[in-house]
């Protein structure tokens, strides 16, 4: 599996011939894919008539909403996780290969134990590391410590540095993607893995 990452919330996912894009904003790269998921409604591209299109589209398969989804041998759980200033936030739990990634998006305060159960024994997780406006730093790591992931990578925040020292971490330096299999993954390591856009 290799991950990059593109800024904000926006992250690329490829094992092998699939493609996954998390809160793209950018439509070139939908060509590609094979799985789009947003994690706040409307979403961070926001394409008006181009959306409908997309969303009648049989690929990418386009993902807004809580509900359990299947695309070949691909898991999804949409989790929702409340309604903030009009948008509607979901968290997803995807399976891909063996590997369980959990998705948190644009978390504005610390979720429900029941949205955290069902991402309880995550491979990778993806959370909000930046603070404002969004769920403080201080919130986001009581929740990555509770679900103890083998890795975090830190989204939506310009410096991950108060977010790592939250963690209990030292701040790393970016890399520009990560290469994992599953038997390289430590189960509740939580190893940090920054990614530079």
């Amino acid at each position: 599996m290799v991950i990059t990452y593109h800024g904000g919330n926006y992250v690329k996912i490829q094992s092998g011939d699939f493609t996954m894009l998390v809160d793209p904003t950018d439509q070139r790269s939908f060509k590609r894919a094979q799985l789009v998921l947003n994690t706040v409604l409307p979403p961070v591209l926001e394409t008006g008539e181009e959306r409908e299109k997309l969303l009648e589209m049989r690929e990418p398969l386009w993902i807004e909403h809580a509900g359990e989804y299947e695309m070949g041998g691909v898991e999804v759980r949409g989790i929702p996780t409340g309604e903030e200033g009009g948008r509607t936030h979901t968290a997803y739990r995807v399976t891909v290969d063996g590997i369980t990634l959990g998705i948190l998006g644009f978390l504005m305060r610390e979720p429900e134990a029941k949205v955290l159960a069902e991402l309880a024994d995550l491979d990778i997780l993806f959370a909000p590391g930046g603070g404002k406006p969004l769920i403080a730093q201080s919130a986001a790591a009581k929740i990555v410590r509770q679900l103890e992931p083998g890795i975090i990578i830190p989204t939506l925040a310009k410096d991950v540095g108060p977010f790592l020292k939250e963690l209990g971490k030292a701040k790393r330096p970016a890399e520009e993607k990560l290469t994992v299999k599953k038997k390289d993954i430590v189960p509740k390591a939580m190893a940090v893995h920054c990614l530079s856009t």
